[in-house]
């Protein structure tokens, strides 16, 4: 029996609902010679259109063409499905001129009988006449996507948009998704350090969110071809260099030994070294990261080795449970015993134990935060609240400070500080604290109680923590604790969280007034 031949309509439905098919036989993108070529996927695009979810969150080396395959996503979106929103977001103005002109040229190069004619191609928005339309807009718009039923947003840089405008963004688009099976938000960006974006991207990394994670390494196959100019330069220089031989095993350095052990080829390698040339390692390792963990501690700002911190985190015990602690509670502690109050090792009898305290306002805002050190330097213990009053923090200090064998205690003086030092000193009659020397206007030596934190004291509080940790002098425990150290910052001098809710610096202080305490050599009971 003959088999019925299919029409031009019949293989046009079938096309329309491809993406893939629709994009190589439709649109056309520039490529690196500015020739217009067919879109067809690279092997990382297709891998994330053959696995996407509805919500998706992409770490990964520079101009893989995540922003070109969601262009193209949109405009099949939009051509084939009629009263369709689309937006794409960027990190600043110019991105997003740059990308609303790439949308214009994809467009444009879309055959006219395949494609809904334009009511509207101005002010960053393309309004066919089917009533779909794909807009695209810059980071810190208010409101963004509020109001609108959208079936696909891209969030492009998604790093590099300030802490407050990631969570807003993602707020307000989230909610802003289609309640149906076939809608997506897709965050896609290069990293830019520890913030609101690494926490996302880690907890989706760990299976613990409903973001789908993808990350995609300076060696997918993606570079080869992006970078193929720029690989042959290379391998040029490099035979130049090498008597006119391509690079070999003997020819491999340090560094390089394990990356070809992954497979990555030697033409790679020899880009590598060739831009390695011209940049550091940290900022090859920023643009090309090899692993999500890479990229963080490449574009990290912390002033304490990130390196080091990951390693150390992988490596951490949980806290002690109920029953492995050998010395009662009292009371007031055991209310917060691993809601806040965590204790890694047990208090041994005629130890001495050194306890940094910085206090809040108990608003909901900064931890009122206390870290421990016995005197090998072992944190201990921790303790951090961001509700607890300040007259109910004073007496947290106090039995923490009876609970490790009249502990020394290390209180920062500065703003709520006072009141709890006064508390110690005056109800509860507390002796062994840290004396701050100090010298008055006829310059008569005085010892005040507490630490004062100025531009003088801070740098000397963090260089000090820093150089013990990163000489392995002391030990952290707590999970907090080095998750704040590595968003501890520097920026022009000045040392701190990056700012964004929900981060905090506040047992970083604690950990390094601790430490002034083991470094001060003083006992007073």
């Amino acid at each position: 029996m003959a088999r019925t031949a299919r029409t031009t309509q019949d293989k046009l439905k079938i096309i329309n609902a491809d993406f893939q098919l629709w994009a190589k036989n439709f649109v056309k993108i520039v490529d690196n010679e500015g020739k217009e070529i067919p879109f067809i996927l690279n092997e990382q695009q297709d891998y994330f259109y053959q696995n996407m979810d509805k919500f998706n969150i992409i770490s990964k080396s520079r101009q893989l063409g995540f922003t070109t395959y969601s262009l193209a996503y949109c405009l099949w979106l939009a051509c084939t499905r009629s009263n369709t929103n689309c937006l794409i977001v960027s990190y600043n103005v110019e991105s997003t001129q740059s990308i609303f002109e790439r949308l214009k040229q994809m467009y444009a190069s879309i055959p006219d009988k395949y494609k809904p004619g334009e009511r509207r191609n101005n002010r960053m928005e393309l309004l066919l006449e089917n009533n779909s339309r794909i807009i695209v807009k810059t980071a810190g718009v208010k409101s963004l996507g509020r109001g609108m039923t959208l079936q696909y947003a891209l969030l492009s840089e998604f790093a590099f948009y300030n802490d407050e405008q990631q969570k807003d963004t993602l707020v307000s688009l989230e909610q802003s998704l289609a309640k149906n099976e076939d809608s997506k938000i897709v965050i896609e960006t290069t990293s830019n350090g520890y913030n609101y974006y690494q926490k996302l991207f880690m907890n989706a990394y760990k299976g613990n969110s409903k973001y789908k994670s993808f990350f995609f390494p300076w060696f997918s196959s993606a570079t080869t071809k992006q970078f193929k100019h720029e690989i042959d330069l290379a391998e040029k220089w490099f035979r130049a260099n090498n008597k006119g031989h391509r690079m070999e095993p003997e020819h491999l350095e340090r560094d390089e030994i394990p990356l070809r052990e992954k497979g990555i080829s030697f033409k790679l390698l020899m880009w590598r070294r060739w831009k390695l040339e011209d940049i550091s390692i940290e900022d090859f390792n920023q643009e090309y990261p090899s692993t999500p963990e890479e990229s963080f501690k490449a574009t990290s700002r912390s002033v304490f080795d990130t390196q080091k911190i990951s390693e150390r985190l992988n490596y951490i015990h949980p806290p002690l449970s109920r029953t492995d602690i050998t010395k009662e509670l009292p009371i007031s502690l055991d209310s917060y015993l691993n809601k806040g109050f965590f204790i890694y090792r047990n208090v041994k009898e005629n130890e001495r134990y050194y306890i940094g305290v910085d206090t809040s306002s108990g608003s909901g805002g900064d931890y009122s935060a206390i870290s421990i050190f016995n005197s090998e330097g072992q944190q201990v213990a921790s303790f951090y609240d961001s509700k607890v009053p300040i007259y109910k923090f004073a007496q947290v200090v106090y039995d923490i400070g009876m609970y490790f064998n009249y502990g020394f205690l290390v209180v920062e003086k500065n703003s709520f500080g006072q009141s709890v030092i006064e508390k110690l000193r005056q109800e509860f009659q507390y002796l062994n604290m840290y004396k701050m020397k100090q010298f008055d206007e006829r310059g008569r030596k005085r010892y005040k109680i507490g630490w004062v934190t100025t531009s003088v004291t801070k740098p000397k509080l963090i260089s000090d923590f820093k150089e013990q940790f990163e000489t392995d002098l002391i030990l952290m425990n707590d999970n907090e604790t080095l998750e704040e150290m590595k968003i501890f910052t520097d920026y022009n001098g000045k040392t701190g969280n990056i700012r964004g809710e929900g981060f905090h610096d506040d047992m970083v202080i604690a950990s390094a007034l601790a430490i002034q305490g083991i470094k001060c050599g003083k006992w007073y009971v």
